[in-house]
């Protein structure tokens, strides 16, 4: 057996841990990155149908809690190793509202509208920020993405 000096060894170390790092395939980022997007997304979606979420018949028109979505793409649709939640395009001004709020709606939370536009604000309800900063839904997050990253490095070290 030939023997190896220290700065092998480093150098070695340095190597495999880079590989499972900075050097990761943009594949397996995106896995990492959607399994915690998946969670995210899952919590969520109970989030919206625990608060906002009435019980009536949608027919094909989806309610916003049932059009939560998880990609793993960026944004604009780019496959770069990042994950994105967010809603479907015909609901995500809805979610804005709930999260921001309005200074002049036009309807009542029932649905009948004002007979002078823009007389009651709504108050925005801050769930997707609440969510965000939930620390046990940030454990969750990483437990999903460990367990994730535990399947990359074991492939890698076959």
């Amino acid at each position: 057996m030939a023997e190896q000096s220290l700065e092998d060894i480093l150098n070695a170390f340095i190597e495999d841990a880079e590989a499972v790092s900075t050097q990761m395939t943009v594949e397996d980022k995106a896995k990492l990155t959607k399994a915690g997007a998946d969670v995210f997304a899952k919590e969520l979606e109970s989030e919206y149908k625990a608060n906002h979420y009435r019980h009536r018949q949608t027919g094909k028109d989806l309610h916003l809690a049932d059009s939560v979505m998880a990609q793993n793409t960026n944004v604009d649709g780019m496959k770069n190793g990042s994950s994105t939640v967010g809603f479907s395009k015909d609901k995500a001004y809805i979610a804005n509202f709930i999260e921001n709020g309005t200074k002049f709606p036009m309807y009542t939370s029932k649905g009948r509208k004002y007979k002078h536009g823009g007389q009651v604000a709504i108050n925005g309800d801050h769930v997707i920020d609440n969510l965000r900063n939930d620390s046990k839904l940030q454990d969750k997050i990483v437990e999903a993405q460990a367990a994730v990253y535990k399947k990359i490095v074991d492939r890698r070290n076959r």
